[in-house]
């Protein structure tokens, strides 16, 4: 692991604190995750830059440049990472390159990061466990572009002769309040401290409920890596469906902005939104039949 890790550094010029980060880390993911997905997750490693922003580096201007594109982006406010595979269509050929940025600027406020902060490594590993899962997973199929992260799904309608022209997100709500949960529990094995899933928490607490069947974190887990439906199938259409729109609706009301939740009774239909979710996977879970041993 020492020999992959000063390839890493050599590679991408990373710190000695991020590399000793990674040599403590990817031991308990490999763990975690299973010895049988070590290749995909230490090629993911080798072929995706963690970049951390410098004091003046403004994102939107560094990305343009690292893809080599000119576009707008929205960049979330608050997360303190994120994980982006940019696809696109380059002499007839689909291409795709990844990145896991970690912010440290907040509202022109600069905030180095702190490799002694569960909060802020906690949100590393999480863009890592997506960068992970979303590795070796770009196809092409009846015309469309296919990009899986894991159980979440990127369609994209692109032309050879204008690139992408339109991209559609499935079954996000799912796979980042499943992504919350290994997270915490990754940094627990690694640190020894107890963790709570803290980014999606009413989504995080359905979804580790959910993962104490172990024959559905099997097949789950399975569809993670592989990138494919094989869970749904396993599940039944109706059963997953409702997995799929009560979390995503869960994980959305995380991004509702305030104004349009800007009097007490719009509010209140949110909750009541939400707490009918929540309930409609509880039931589900509390419900459920182990097929198989």
């Amino acid at each position: 692991m020492s020999e992959y890790i000063n390839e890493l550094k050599f590679k991408y010029g990373y710190s000695e604190e991020l590399s000793d980060f990674l040599s403590q880390l990817l031991p308990v993911i490999i763990n975690y995750y299973g010895e049988e997905y070590k290749d995909v997750i230490l090629s993911a490693l080798s072929n995706c830059e963690i970049h951390f922003q410098s004091k003046d580096e403004d994102t939107k201007e560094y990305l343009n440049s690292y893809f080599g594109v000119n576009k707008e982006w929205e960049m979330p406010s608050l997360a303190g990472a994120f994980y982006h595979n940019e696809v696109d269509i380059r002499n007839n050929q689909v291409v795709a390159k990844p990145i896991v940025y970690v912010k440290s600027v907040y509202y022109g406020i600069y905030m180095p990061f702190d490799f002694n902060n569960d909060k802020q490594v906690s949100t590393l590993i999480h863009e890592i466990c997506h960068l992970i899962k979303g590795y070796g997973k770009l196809k092409n199929e009846n015309g469309k572009i296919i990009d899986s992260t894991g159980l979440m799904k990127v369609t994209y309608d692109y032309s050879q002769e204008n690139g992408i022209l339109d991209e559609k997100n499935d079954m996000v709500g799912i796979e980042e309040a499943l992504n919350d949960v290994e997270t915490a529990q990754i940094l627990e094995m690694m640190t020894g401290r107890k963790q709570e899933v803290t980014g999606y928490k009413a989504a995080g607490y359905s979804a580790t409920r959910l993962l104490e069947h172990s024959d559905l974190a099997k097949e789950i887990r399975i569809s993670q890596f592989r990138g494919d439906d094989s869970w749904i199938k396993y599940l039944g259409e109706e059963a997953s469906k409702l997995l799929i729109e009560n979390f995503d609706i869960l994980v959305n009301a995380m991004y509702i902005s305030f104004k349009d939740i800007n009097s007490k009774a719009k509010r209140e239909l949110l909750y009541q939104k939400m707490a009918k979710a929540q309930e409609l996977i509880d039931d589900f879970v509390d419900n459920y039949s182990t097929k198989r041993l």
